[in-house]
């Protein structure tokens, strides 16, 4: 096996995954294929084609880790990480497709119904693809979380989601062959309706990453203790994440510290957990030190005064960055202000509330502001 895979990459890992799954379907699908035409039930039919889907989707899946597992090139410096979403994304479609195609025919079944030749091979048939199909989701599974891949992910659903599918297949044929009912085209929209269900949640989730969902919390988590933990440290904020696929995920702070550092000083505490990050997490770091004034009487008052009015607006605000400077007779406030992502108040108005705050408590301070919004 590790002739032909390199299983000690995660790309390796992923299209050793996607063979198994290939494999593993095509012979399901040939079988039911065989016994749907034998018994003439347009549920296992229907159950054939999906399974056959699945072999489809596992290949494109293939692809997707090989695209993955290309270096990085002038025209995309950052790697193919992104094509394994893509290879998720066509599974979760081929899903919705087979679901919507196999729930028109078993309606027309029901409609229609037509006489069943099941018996007990057919039966013994399908409980060993459920058999089958759990095994292999639970390897799809395991294999998702060992190399964190949402597009295996995806393909551990649609497996799971089979089994329950397959399982109403087996009624209808046990209610066949005990006492001649023939629900089969009501089995068939029941096997429908979960390859649908699962089509979608799958679409939902791998759509997160593609448009730009939020980073994992435990990550940032994570990241954010490493950096405070070091006594330098006063405080971090503008943590963006940005993922290139698993495992080429870049992260940009701002760091804190004492404006009395050397530069050389700050410089090498920032290097040394810069490190560190990228050796816990495998991940591209950049921090960026913001200079902090300590120990200023002035400087902590006029502080002090833009807390309390961003807090008298919303207590959800936070400020950063803050320097003081000469401004005519007064002073001249500039900082970066934090808010949520469902703050409502559109910027340029927080910037006049705030400033129109200021000029009645000192009527000669003004305040530059610039707005930053949480992107984790």
């Amino acid at each position: 096996m590790r002739k032909f895979f390199n299983l000690s990459t995660r790309e390796g890992y992923g299209q050793f995954v996607s063979i198994a799954g290939i494999c593993v379907n095509i012979f399901i699908s040939a079988v039911k294929f065989a016994v749907a035409l034998i018994s003439g039930s347009i549920s296992i039919l229907a159950d054939a084609f999906n399974n056959l889907s699945d072999a489809a989707t596992s290949a494109i899946m293939l692809a997707g880790f090989h695209m993955a597992a290309k270096p990085a090139d002038e025209e995309h410096p950052f790697g193919h990480g992104r094509a394994e979403y893509l290879a998720g994304l066509f599974i979760a479609a081929a899903m919705i497709l087979v679901g919507g195609k196999l729930l028109f025919t078993s309606v027309e079944k029901i409609i229609t119904p037509e006489e069943m030749d099941a018996g007990l091979f057919t039966l013994f048939v399908m409980i060993v693809s459920i058999a089958a199909k759990l095994f292999l989701g639970m390897f799809y599974r395991h294999a998702a979380r060992k190399i964190n891949s949402a597009a295996i992910h995806a393909a551990a659903i649609d497996s799971f989601t089979d089994c329950l599918a397959t399982g109403a297949i087996i009624v209808s044929i046990v209610l066949w062959i005990k006492f001649n009912i023939n629900i089969d085209g009501g089995a068939g929209v029941f096997v429908s309706a979960f390859i649908l269900r699962g089509g979608f949640a799958s679409l939902k989730e791998i759509l997160t990453p593609i448009l730009g969902g939020r980073a994992d919390p435990e990550l940032i988590a994570g990241i954010k203790k490493i950096v405070t933990d070091s006594p330098e440290v006063l405080g971090v904020h503008d943590l963006i994440v940005h993922s290139y696929g698993a495992r080429r995920i870049f992260v940009s702070m701002h760091v804190e510290m004492p404006a009395t550092l050397k530069l050389l000083e700050a410089h090498e505490i920032i290097d040394r957990l810069e490190r560190k990050l990228q050796s816990t997490f495998q991940i591209s770091v950049t921090l960026h030190v913001d200079p902090v004034v300590q120990n200023d009487a002035a400087f902590d008052e006029h502080r002090e005064l833009a807390e309390k009015i961003l807090a008298d607006i919303d207590s959800r605000l936070s400020l950063h960055d803050f320097r003081v400077v000469p401004y005519k007779s007064g002073r001249k406030l500039i900082f970066d202000v934090a808010v949520p992502w469902n703050f409502t108040m559109p910027d340029r108005d927080l910037r006049k509330e705030f400033q129109r705050r200021l000029i009645e408590l000192h009527a000669d301070d003004r305040a530059i502001i610039h707005i930053d919004h949480q992107y984790c």
